[in-house]
């Protein structure tokens, strides 16, 4: 069975935010939670707690990301680049900032790039046939769709308002077989 993934970015330490991001992932019945960087945990153990709840966060270090904040919030230091094998695709998530495209991650045609960083939501398919996606910001959106996240499953990813779940204009894209054709 193919995992559901709600993908988020730019967190910036909020614990309302990541409450919802929660919230979401429950309700989307999300397998695991992508964080591609700039979590900046707090010196809260609420906050830190709530990465450890029953859905599996994944998640990259950010520019803003420092081992001192993750320390203090007795969570790990998390990598720069995350990869797993996601329906037959590579998926690899960065943050953005060192790798702000898929170009030098030996990425191939059908696979997939998560990147954050810009905080403005971006679902493209390149000319090499990699899928980049960045899920925006929950916390600080820059552009007027407002906040905003991510949600992939079997039968695509779709950016979705963070406020009321609503999907994007444009900002979906439909997984077929044979690695998109």
């Amino acid at each position: 069975m193919t995992p559901t993934y709600l993908i988020t970015s730019d967190i910036h330490g909020s614990v309302r935010v990541l409450e919802r991001v929660l919230e979401k992932a429950r309700a989307f019945k999300a397998d695991a939670i992508l964080i591609a960087g700039d979590l900046c945990p707090p010196e809260n153990p609420f906050f830190s707690a709530l990465l450890r709840q029953e859905i599996p966060v994944h998640s990259v270090r950010g520019n803003c990301d420092s081992s001192y904040e993750f320390s203090n919030a007795s969570l790990s230091l998390p990598p720069l680049v995350w990869r797993t094998v996601w329906k037959g695709r590579e998926l690899v998530m960065t943050h953005g900032d060192r790798f702000p495209s898929p170009y030098g991650l030996d990425l191939k045609k059908g696979d997939i790039f998560l990147c954050g960083h810009t905080h403005v939501p971006k679902v493209q398919m390149n000319a090499e046939g990699i899928l980049t996606i960045n899920p925006g910001s929950p916390t600080y959106p820059r552009t007027s769709l407002g906040p905003s996240y991510a949600i992939m499953d079997a039968e695509g990813v779709s950016i979705r308002a963070f406020d009321d779940d609503r999907y994007l204009p444009s900002l979906q894209y439909d997984f077929f077989d044979e690695i998109d054709q």
